[in-house]
């Protein structure tokens, strides 16, 4: 079964909050990322020293989002936080900073791929699109330490293989929702989303708070 609906954008975006929304007024069961103690301390770590612990933290992320979409294919009627099929965007971060080695991010593409072959894309996937100044005056304003240690170079270079990644997304319908233009509590977004649904054919759609249009 797929899960109905992903929320993928750079950290900072405002995902928790578009799915807190979509999930309470389109009557779907939220799916955050899964966390332990153990990603805890992870995350702590690789902000400190992103080289010595980059390829330990992208491999327990990876396990994590395959445990999720598991979860997911079996509520189906779900809007999830995050997927697997994204997750190779922080690690080609990594590698393009010279964090992480060529024979690491070569590891981790084999099993991410594996995993690939379990899993189902979204009946629709949403981008939420942020400029990089906005994330990260987001990331400040919410105070997680762990977030503020690393420089920010790596916000502007996170924020660009999303747009790269997703300048070719082809996996599912895209709604692509430009959020700078939206005001915090993303009024109206779940009528965008239940007419994009509707379609169910493959296409890329934008809402730029105003109007909603497909790009040909």
């Amino acid at each position: 079964m797929k899960p109905k609906i992903v929320v993928e954008g750079t950290v900072g975006a405002g995902k928790t909050t578009l799915i807190n929304l979509i999930s309470a007024r389109l009557k779907l069961k939220p799916l955050f990322e899964l966390t332990d103690e153990k990603l805890v301390e992870l995350l702590s770590l690789f902000y400190v020293d992103p080289a010595k612990w980059g390829f330990h933290l992208q491999m327990y992320f990876l396990t994590k989002r395959f445990q999720q979409m598991e979860l997911a294919k079996k509520l189906g009627n779900v809007v999830m936080d995050r997927c697997i099929y994204c997750d190779h965007i922080f690690p080609m971060v990594l590698l393009k900073r010279g964090e992480m080695s060529r024979l690491e991010y070569e590891i981790y593409k084999e099993i991410h791929n594996e995993f690939l072959r379990y899993s189902s894309p979204p009946k629709l996937m949403i981008y939420l699109r942020c400029s990089t100044q906005t994330a990260i005056e987001r990331i400040k304003k919410r105070g997680r330490e762990w977030e503020l240690t690393i420089d920010e170079n790596y916000w502007y270079a996170l924020n660009e293989e999303y747009e790269n990644f997703f300048s070719s997304y082809s996996l599912s319908p895209l709604l692509i929702v430009e959020s700078d233009r939206l005001d915090e509590n993303f009024r109206g977004i779940e009528n965008v989303v239940s007419s994009v649904l509707k379609v169910q054919r493959r296409g890329v759609w934008i809402y730029d708070g105003d109007k909603l249009v497909r790009r040909s």
